[in-house]
């Protein structure tokens, strides 16, 4: 069994920055200013809008509307400046939180 921060690094941690990317191009944001505003290459982006980073905790924080929430929020306060992606641990911890609470982390804990 893997410790919860090693999960939540391995895989939800990539899927958090997909979901983040997807919604600010969602929003008109363009890849540059994507990549940009996280502190990514263009390229990286990339892979997460294309799936080939992230999938696996994606299905993983799919699973909770609570965790989907954070993600928007996180995405808000990037926009309006209230946050850098500096602070995207604290985000991480609570999605981290909510998936333990409803039991779906331990579920993927045989990952």
């Amino acid at each position: 069994m893997k410790p919860h921060c090693v999960v939540m690094v391995k895989y939800i941690l990539p899927a958090l920055r997909a979901k983040v990317a997807g919604e600010l191009i969602e929003r008109g944001y363009r890849v540059k200013d994507v990549a940009e505003l996280l502190g990514l290459t263009q390229a990286a982006v990339s892979q997460y809008l294309k799936s080939k980073r992230g999938q696996k905790g994606m299905e993983i924080i799919e699973k909770s509307d609570r965790a989907l929430n954070v993600v928007s929020e996180l995405v808000d306060d990037l926009i309006a400046g209230k946050t850098t992606i500096e602070d995207e641990v604290e985000y991480l911890c609570r999605v981290c939180e909510i998936l333990r609470k409803e039991n779906i982390i331990e579920e993927e804990h045989a990952v």
